[in-house]
């Protein structure tokens, strides 16, 4: 992987220093509590910035996800080119959910649970996660699994963890130990 540019990077920075300036300003404050302003202000850059970046605060406000997603897959270590499909996204599932996105997830949730007006939002992240996950599943799989096993493996990994972020089941002592279980019962044909 290639390192990005100077300006990718300062790019990079400054849209993380804007989505966590409005998830934490709606964390202490609730959507409606404050303004783009405080958001521009707390992040240290103009209003015509988060301009650049976002279209509103929900949008703002949820984008730290799909910033710690991407992180997720980039930094995922590598594994041996002969894993079997299944046990490499049981790999990329605990390191994604383990590295801080499933706590993120969650409080999004919780955030959109009192604020109604970021659900579309939340939504949209989480549509963007699957298509990730199914795109980045696809070029592990390239040709060695048909299409359709993939995007089972996906669906039904993305289903087990909607059910854990609606609520479904009970949160698990830790992510790995949920994914276990997962994949354990997806690998023994359930």
């Amino acid at each position: 992987m290639t390192e990005p540019s100077h300006r990718d990077w300062k790019r990079q920075q400054t849209s993380h220093a804007l989505a966590r300036a409005a998830f934490e300003l709606t964390r202490e404050h609730g959507l409606e509590g404050y303004t783009i302003d405080d958001v521009v202000g707390r992040a240290g850059v103009s209003r015509r910035t988060f301009a650049n970046y976002f279209s509103n605060k929900e949008e703002a406000v949820t984008a730290l996800a799909l910033e710690q997603l991407h992180q997720g897959i980039s930094s995922m270590p590598e594994l041996p080119a002969d894993t079997a499909l299944l046990d490499w996204v049981k790999g990329l599932a605990i390191h994604q959910l383990s590295g801080g996105l499933l706590d993120l997830l969650f409080q999004l949730r919780d955030l959109a649970e009192a604020d109604p007006a970021l659900r579309p939002y939340l939504e949209s992240v989480h549509a963007q996660i699957r298509r990730t996950a199914q795109h980045v599943v696809g070029e592990r799989a390239g040709s060695s699994v048909s299409k359709l096993t993939s995007h089972i493996i996906v669906g039904a990994a993305y289903g087990a963890l909607s059910s854990l972020i609606d609520g479904a089941v009970s949160p698990p002592s830790s992510p790995g130990e949920f994914v276990e279980k997962v994949f354990s019962r997806l690998k023994s044909g359930l």
